[in-house]
């Protein structure tokens, strides 16, 4: 691989250094400033993503603060791709290749009237991809496993922008994954440039005219890269190259100077970035929308649970029971994972407060929040109990921030973190 890519980048400088680590806050549940400050490591800004930073410190994923979705570890290049989207906040978005989420929950972080749907071909990955988003507190999005083909079908010219992180042969990550060094060869570079090219295909069926396509990989080489987009442009005359908005960042090859390359030298493990224009004008076209079921006793449950009652769509798959903005789309032939937020479980006679809904709401649409020191959370993480001053269901927080549920029992808060969430002791 070092020697194949020798033209483009010479990687025997960067062999036995340690990767870059980064992380960005999650600007749906705290703001620049407050995690500045309650950061559990020494961070210094990224140039790539505007909510990003460098990690200089070490880190911990089962600090309270990130299992509360307070943040997202992400290797700083890899945000750059969302950057390029140029989101205002209102658009509709589809994520094809998502998992495990990186780029997917910060799209969802951004959207305040926007749609998004957040798409992974493989199922265990695409359940990994639907963890993450209920961490993060993302609601106004469908989460589907789904082919590109049907995806298409399902929602043709129905999104503004589509982001497009195809799976690739991982150049940009040999430090973090040294067996890609082992594993890589010339025919794993084509073969997973034939996929991107397939996918590309697909895609450009769901985006509307005068829409926006970003493409990108965390690879080096030419062949996944700009001659990959250099076959899109000669077969879709109607879409040009566009500014992406990254700083800090190197020139395309192959004369696409307005792509971007991130290499090791930039502060990044690795990442090629491409924004496609649709030079057209038009409206995305409708799609179909979920209908509401009648579930009064769901209904009476969740009040019990919120200070105010919810609106929206309420529609039950085998017990579970998810609320959703009547305008998410219901893509028809697709695996859905996910609607909206999912709020409920029926167990027996018995309702079940869903950790999503936990995750999704600041503490004062709760009826009850008890606040948690860092220690007292790190314990509930770990499933033990806590004190609890109120009868019923009720959300911990800590740092103000929803953590998860407890329940009240003889003046015990008992625990109902999740048993597969849960931290080793």
């Amino acid at each position: 691989m070092i020697k194949y890519l020798k033209e483009l980048i010479d990687l025997t400088p960067y062999l036995g250094q340690p990767p870059l680590e980064g992380v960005r806050f999650n600007r749906k549940k705290i703001d620049r400033e407050t995690f500045l400050k309650i950061a559990p490591f020494e961070v210094q800004p990224s140039p790539f993503y505007e909510d990003g930073f460098y990690i200089t410190g070490e880190t911990n994923g089962n600090h309270p603060y990130h299992q509360a979705g307070l943040y997202y570890f992400q290797e700083p290049s890899a945000m750059s791709a969302v950057t390029a989207l140029q989101l205002e906040g209102s658009e509709r978005v589809l994520d094809l290749c998502a998992a495990p989420g990186s780029k997917a929950t910060a799209i969802g972080t951004r959207l305040k009237e926007g749609i998004l749907v957040a798409n992974e071909i493989q199922p265990g990955r695409a359940s990994i991809l639907a963890e993450n988003m209920e961490r993060m507190g993302i609601v106004r999005a469908v989460v589907t496993n789904s082919d590109a083909a049907k995806l298409a079908k399902a929602l043709p010219a129905y999104f503004d922008k589509i982001l497009i992180d195809s799976p690739c042969s991982g150049e940009g990550m040999f430090r973090k994954y040294p067996r890609i060094l082992e594993e890589w060869t010339e025919e794993l570079v084509q073969m997973c440039a034939a996929r991107s090219r397939e996918i590309l295909k697909e895609a450009v069926k769901m985006l509307r005219p005068g829409g926006r396509l970003v493409y990108s990989t965390c690879t080096f080489n030419l062949e996944e890269n700009e001659k990959t987009i250099l076959w899109f442009l000669e077969r879709y005359p109607e879409f040009e190259v566009a500014d992406t908005g990254i700083q800090g960042a190197s020139h395309g090859f192959l004369g696409l100077t307005q792509a971007v390359r991130i290499f090791p030298a930039d502060g990044g493990e690795g990442h090629f970035v491409c924004a496609l224009q649709h030079t057209g004008n038009g409206d995305g076209k409708k799609a179909p929308v979920f209908k509401q079921e009648k579930h009064f006793d769901a209904q009476t449950a969740l009040q019990d649970l919120l200070k105010t009652s919810p609106t929206g769509l309420l529609i039950e798959r085998k017990e579970r029971y998810f609320l959703l903005d009547e305008d998410l789309p219901h893509p028809q032939g697709v695996r859905i994972l996910r609607a909206g937020t999912e709020v409920l479980e029926r167990v027996g006679k018995q309702w079940k407060p869903a950790h999503h809904l936990a995750m999704s709401l600041p503490k004062e649409a709760f009826r009850y929040a008890e606040e948690l020191t860092v220690e007292q959370a790190t314990a509930y993480l770990k499933g033990e109990t806590g004190p609890c001053s109120q009868k019923g269901y009720g959300v911990v927080t800590v740092a103000g921030v929803p953590l998860g549920w407890i329940k009240s029992s003889g003046g015990i808060g008992k625990n109902h973190y999740p048993k597969g969430l849960r931290i080793l002791k």
